[in-house]
Parts: structure tokens; sequence; C-alpha cells
């Protein structure tokens, strides 16, 4: 089951670091050990266990789409278990999305793209090579925040993804390139759908950004 474990940590590591991925993987085990758990039993871990874990550590409400997913291939081979006891097949985790934050135009699409999300009020990517942002009803002001916010988290150390709280609504703001990205929704959005795409989009390492 060592192969089903992997997939387990490289989901949870789309929110947070591989570090802890692993310690809060081991907390949701509870000491059982992985090699034990057939595939009905990690399912089972996925949506109670892990999940409560997952939930003490970023406020969000719904799945991990990775992990759902992974959940329902999961409870879908048990009923082949008898017939063929190797390890599930599981399918291909969606690719890392590359963005060339030297282009304007890429980076103009991913925060439209961003923006159209249900209950996105606004988008911002900031880089070396210019700025792109969707602010809706929200002023300038919003943008002096988001970048002291990410100036502090860089100069503690490298970070991986931030969230908090802003009166109504919920902020996302991770580093991309020498930059940052940054979502600002509604309470009731989907924080992890939204964490999982932000996890999914890498800088393209060319020029300045390397």
């Amino acid at each position: 089951m060592d192969n089903i474990e992997q997939k387990v940590i490289e989901a949870l590591s789309q929110v947070i670091s591989p570090l802890a991925a692993s310690s809060l993987l081991k907390r949701a085990l509870g000491g059982q050990s992985p090699d034990l758990l057939g595939p009905q039993g990690w399912a089972e871990l996925i949506e109670g266990p892990l999940q409560r874990e997952l939930k003490g550590v970023l406020p969000m409400s719904g799945f991990l789409p990775e992990l759902e997913k992974l959940a329902r291939q999961l409870k879908a081979q048990r009923p082949q278990q008898a017939q063929a006891p190797a390890q599930p097949t599981l399918e291909v985790t969606d690719p890392t999305e590359h963005i060339n934050l030297q282009s304007a135009q890429e980076r103009e699409n991913l925060v439209l793209e961003l923006a159209r999300g249900e209950g996105v009020l606004a988008v911002v990517l900031e880089s070396s090579y210019g700025r792109e942002c969707r602010l809706g009803e929200h002023s300038e002001s919003l943008l002096d925040l988001l970048t002291a916010i990410h100036r502090l988290l860089d100069r503690k150390g490298s970070y991986r993804v931030f969230y908090t709280v802003l009166r109504e609504a919920q902020l996302v703001l991770r580093p991309l390139g020498r930059g940052y990205l940054a979502v600002l929704t509604r309470n009731e959005a989907n924080l992890g759908q939204l964490l999982y795409r932000m996890g999914k989009i890498e800088a393209l390492q060319v020029g300045a950004e390397q």
C-alpha cells in the first residue's frame, strides 16, 4: 500500500508542506500500520480521520479534489480485490501548470480565470515582470496589504501557503516566482478547491525568475 500512502501525501502537499503532510497522515492513522489498510480502509481514513486532521490545520469546507478522487477510486476497486489482490491502479494526478511570468498574456489569462471562480472577490498576481489584478469592489489599498503580508512571510523564511480571514472574506496567498498569487473570496467559497487549483500553478523558471 506504499503507492496509496504516497498518493495521499502528494495530495496533501498541494496545500501544506510534504513534512507537515507526512505528520498529518501519521496523526490520522493513530498508530495503525498503513501496510495493513486495504482500499476500503484507506478510503475510510481519507474521508474520516484525515479530513478531520486537515480541517484542524486549514479551516475549509469539503474535500480536496485530489483526495476525494483518490477515495472514490479506492472504493470502486473494493469488489475486484478478491480477483486482483495487487496494488490498485490509480489515475495519474493532474499535471502541474507552468506559467511564463514574462508573458503578460499568460499572467492576465490566469488572473481572469481565477477571478471567474465562484465566490471570488479579488485576484492579484505580483511578479518581477509586472502586476495583474482584478480588485472588484476593493480599493488599491488591498495591494499594499497583500505585498506587506508577502514580504513579512518571505522574510521569516520560505512559506508554502498563507490563509487568513479578513472581515467577511477569506484570503489565500502563496509565493509564485519572486512574487505572489493572492485570491480573496467570500467566506462560503470552496476553499479546498481553491487551494488545490492554486497549488498546481508554478512559475516557469526562465530569465530573472531562475
